[in-house]
C-alpha cells in the first residue's frame, strides 16, 4: 500500500514537472522522468485479465509489451518509485511473453519460419521475423536480471531461461545463419543466452564469427557489393547490385546493425576474441561515419533511406536506432575512434529524448504521431505510435542500466560525412542540420545538388523536409510559357563509375575523393569550413552549385551558363518555407521597412535580406557579392508533395526574366532564425 501511494504521488509529480532542460545532461532521475511520462501515456491500455497492455493492431503487442517489461524491470533493479515501476505487471508480462502457444511458439508459423521462437501476436496467430524474437528476448533478459527485485516465481524464471536458450541455440540463430548483414540481432540473442544460462559459448564462438564475417565482407568481392560503399555508407542489400534503390543508403538500418555494440564489451569479458586489427579499424571508421552522417545535434537522425516511405521518419524506427547511441556510449569502448565519441553519443541521445518529449507535448493524448513532419505516404496506425513510445521509454531505462545517468555528454563540434559515389554530404551543427543527396537511385523523390532539407538546431523545419522544385532550394529555369526547362535540384537515378556527382573541395578528410574511392575510410568528422560543388548539364545549360558550410551559416552560389541555343529563359533561385499558410516570405528593405512578398516582383537592389518564415522556425537569406542587374524577388505557390507534405510559399530571387542570357549567377548566405529580432541580428552578421 505504501509503495502504491508513493507511486501515485510520483506520477502526479511527473505529469506536473517540465521536461528536462534543453541541452542539459540527463541523470538517472531525468531518464526515469521520461520513462514515467511515457508509461503514463500507455497506462490505460493495461488489461489485468489478459496480463498485458492492449496496444492495438499491426503486430506490435509482443514487442511493445517487452519494452514495457524492460522498463519495469530496470525500475525495480534501481529501486525507482514512479509509474515506470510496476512489479505486479512485470511479473504478469514476463509470464505472458513466454506462454507457449502465444506469443512463444514451438512450431513454425508463417514468415521467417523457425521453432521455437516468437510471433508478432499475443494469441500466437501471427508471423515470424528475427526482430520479433530479438526484441521480446531483450525485455525478458532484463526481467531475468531483475528476478529478485521483481520477486519472479521460479516457474517464470525457468520458463524465461528455457525459451531464450532453446531459441538462441536453434539453427535459425546459430552461425553461419545470417539475415542480410544484420549481425545485431544475433549478437543480442547470444548475449541473452549467456545471461540466462551462464554459458558464454555462443558469445565466444558465434558472435565472434558473425562479426568477423561482417567486417570481412565490408568490401566488394565474391559477387557481392560489400556492406559499405566509399565513405562507409551502408548497403542494406549487399547481395544485390549497387544501383538497387535500397542500396543508396539506410540511416535506420545502419544504426540498427550498429546496435551490436551494446553487447561487444560483454562478449569480450566473456572470452570472445577481439576483432582483428583491420576489422577494428573498419569499426572505428564506421562509427565515426554513423555519428557524423546519420545523427544531428538535435538528437534526431539526418535521415535518408533506400527503403523510402516504408521507413522514413517512422517513430518506431527512431526508437530502434537510438540503441546504437547507447551502444557507442557504453558498450564497445575498444571500437571507438576516440573517447569523445561516447560523449557525443550521450549528448545526442539526451537531445533525442528532448525532441521526443516535445512531440509528446504537441500530441493530444501524449502519444506522438507515428510519422514525423507530416509524412504519411505509407500510413502508420495507433499501434505503431504506441510501439514508438514503448521503445523510446525502454531506451531511457536502458540508459539508466548502462550507467549513462552518471556520464557527462559533450556537445559535438560541427560534423560532416561525405559519400563520394552518391554525392551525399550530411552536415550537422548546433545551429542547423541538412544534407545534399546528388544520387537518389529513385529510392525517394528528392535529391540533387542543393540542400535536400533544412532543420534548425532543435529539429524544427526551417525550410523543408525533402522537397522538389518549387518546394525546394535550387536554381529553376523556365521558358517564356512558364514550363520548366531544368533545375539543379533533381536527383540522379544511379551511380555511374568514374562520375563524381558532387566534389568535396575543402574538408579535413575527403577533399577530391572520387566515386571509386576504396572502402575503409570515413570522410567524416569535425569541420570548421566545408566546401563542395557540383554541376549538371541539360537543354543547353550548364548549372553549377557551390556550397560553403560553417558552424552558423551556409553560403551557396548558383551559376547558369548558356552552352547552346538562344531561347529566352527565366531563371529563379528558390528558397522554400514550411507549414502551409504559416509559411511566408518577408523582404526587409534597405530603408528599414519590410513587406510580405507576393507575386509582384520587388527589386533585389532594394532588399537587405529575406526572412523566410516557417511554422515553427525559419531562416534569413542575405545576398552577398554582386547582385544581378534587374533581379527581383517574388513568391511562388508550392503544392504538397509526398516528401514535403505541407510547404508554405517559396521565395524566389529571379536572376533572369525572359532573357537570352549567356550567364546568370547569385550568391547568398542563409542561417536559421527564430523570430524577427533574431533575423535582424543574424542578417547583420551575414551581410
Amino acid at each position: 500500500m505504501k509503495r502504491s501511494l508513493l507511486a501515485a504521488a510520483a506520477a502526479a509529480l511527473t505529469l506536473a514537472m517540465p521536461n528536462a532542460a534543453s541541452a542539459a545532461d540527463y541523470d538517472d532521475a531525468a531518464y526515469f522522468r521520461l520513462a514515467d511520462r511515457m508509461e503514463q501515456t500507455l497506462d490505460s491500455r493495461w488489461d489485468a485479465d489478459a496480463g498485458y497492455y492492449k496496444l492495438g493492431g499491426g503486430g506490435v503487442e509482443p514487442m511493445a509489451n517487452s519494452m514495457l517489461l524492460l522498463t519495469h524491470a530496470v525500475a525495480a533493479m534501481k529501486g525507482h518509485v514512479g509509474p515506470a515501476r510496476n512489479d505486479a505487471r512485470a511479473r504478469a508480462l514476463a509470464a505472458r511473453l513466454v506462454k507457449r502457444g502465444g506469443p512463444f511458439v514451438t512450431r513454425p508459423a508463417v514468415g521467417q519460419l523457425h521453432a521455437p521462437g516468437w510471433v508478432n501476436a499475443m494469441n500466437g496467430r501471427g508471423s515470424q521475423h528475427l526482430v520479433f524474437d530479438a526484441e521480446v528476448v531483450d525485455g525478458l533478459v532484463y526481467a531475468y536480471r531483475a528476478r529478485a527485485a521483481l520477486d519472479l516465481p521460479d516457474s517464470t524464471v525457468n520458463a524465461i531461461r528455457e525459451a531464450i536458450s532453446s531459441t538462441a541455440r536453434g539453427t535459425f540463430w546459430r552461425y553461419p545463419t545470417i539475415r542480410l548483414n544484420q549481425v545485431n540481432w544475433y549478437s543480442l540473442m547470444y548475449a541473452a543466452d549467456a545471461t540466462v544460462t551462464g554459458s558464454p559459448a555462443l558469445l565466444k564462438r558465434d558472435m565472434a564469427l558473425q562479426l568477423r564475417r561482417f567486417f570481412d565482407q565490408a568490401r566488394a568481392g565474391g559477387g557481392r557489393i560489400g556492406n559499405f560503399g566509399p565513405g562507409m555508407r551502408f548497403h542494406y542489400l549487399p547481395h544485390l547490385p549497387l544501383n538497387v534503390d535500397k542500396n543508396v543508403d539506410s540511416a535506420e538500418y545502419a544504426n540498427i546493425v550498429l546496435t551490436f555494440t551494446r553487447f561487444y564489451d560483454q562478449a569480450r569479458r566473456a572470452g570472445m576474441p577481439a576483432l582483428p586489427a583491420g576489422s577494428r579499424r573498419l569499426a572505428q571508421e564506421w562509427i565515426k561515419r554513423v555519428i557524423s552522417g546519420y545523427w544531428t545535434h538535435s538528437g534526431y537522425m539526418n535521415w535518408d533511406s533506400g527503403l523510402g516511405f516504408d521507413r522514413w521518419h517512422q517513430g518506431k524506427k527512431l526508437g530502434l536506432t537510438q540503441e546504437a547511441l547507447i551502444g557507442v556510449a557504453t558498450g564497445a569502448q575498444s571500437l571507438l575512434p576516440g573517447a569523445e565519441w561516447a560523449r557525443y553519443s550521450k549528448y545526442m541521445l539526451d537531445r533525442g529524448f528532448d525532441f521526443y518529449a516535445r512531440q509528446a507535448d504537441r500530441a493530444k493524448d501524449g502519444v506522438p504521431d507515428p510519422l514525423f513532419f507530416d509524412v504519411n505516404t505509407v500510413p502508420q496506425g495507433p499501434g505503431s505510435a504506441r510501439l514508438a513510445v514503448a521503445r523510446v521509454m525502454a531506451n531511457a531505462a536502458r540508459a539508466v542500466d548502462a550507467g549513462m545517468g552518471s556520464m557527462k555528454g559533450t556537445e559535438p563540434p560541427a560534423l560532416y560525412a561525405f559519400d563520394p559515389d552518391i554525392g551525399r554530404l550530411a552536415v550537422t551543427t548546433p545551429k542547423y542540420n541538412t544534407a545534399i543527396v546528388a544520387v537518389n537511385q529513385n529510392a525517394f523523390p528528392y535529391g540533387g545538388l542543393d540542400l535536400a532539407r533544412l532543420f534548425d538546431g532543435e529539429q524544427e523545419v526551417a525550410a523543408n523536409v525533402g522537397g522538389r522544385p518549387p518546394a525546394s532550394f535550387g536554381l529553376m529555369v523556365r521558358d517564356v510559357a512558364g514550363r520548366r526547362v531544368t533545375a539543379s535540384q533533381v536527383g540522379r537515378p544511379k551511380v555511374v563509375p568514374g562520375v563524381r556527382p558532387l566534389t568535396l573541395l575543402k574538408a579535413p578528410r575527403g577533399a577530391g575523393a572520387i566515386s571509386s574511392a576504396s572502402v575503409g575510410r570515413a570522410y567524416a568528422g569535425a569541420f570548421s569550413d566545408l566546401r563542395v560543388t557540383g554541376a549538371v548539364s541539360a537543354r543547353g545549360l550548364l548549372m553549377r552549385v557551390t556550397h560553403r558550410f560553417t558552424r552558423d551559416w551556409i553560403q551557396t552560389s548558383w551559376t547558369a551558363t548558356r552552352r547552346s541555343g538562344d531561347a529566352r529563359l527565366t531563371a529563379d533561385v528558390l528558397f522554400p518555407s514550411y507549414g502551409g499558410k504559416a509559411g511566408r516570405i518577408v523582404a526587409v528593405l534597405r530603408d528599414g521597412s519590410s513587406v510580405v512578398v507576393g507575386t509582384r516582383l520587388i527589386s533585389l537592389a532594394s532588399v537587405k535580406y529575406l526572412w523566410v518564415q516557417s511554422e515553427r522556425s525559419g531562416y534569413v537569406v542575405v545576398p552577398v557579392g554582386t547582385r544581378p542587374a534587374g533581379a527581383g524577388v517574388h513568391a511562388m505557390r508550392a503544392s504538397g508533395q509526398s516528401s514535403n507534405p505541407r510547404p508554405g510559399k517559396t521565395g524566389a530571387i529571379q536572376i533572369a526574366r525572359a532573357k537570352r542570357f549567356n550567364r546568370a549567377a547569385l550568391t547568398v548566405r542563409i542561417a536559421p532564425v527564430k523570430d524577427e529580432q533574431d533575423a535582424a541580428a543574424t542578417a547583420a552578421r551575414l551581410g
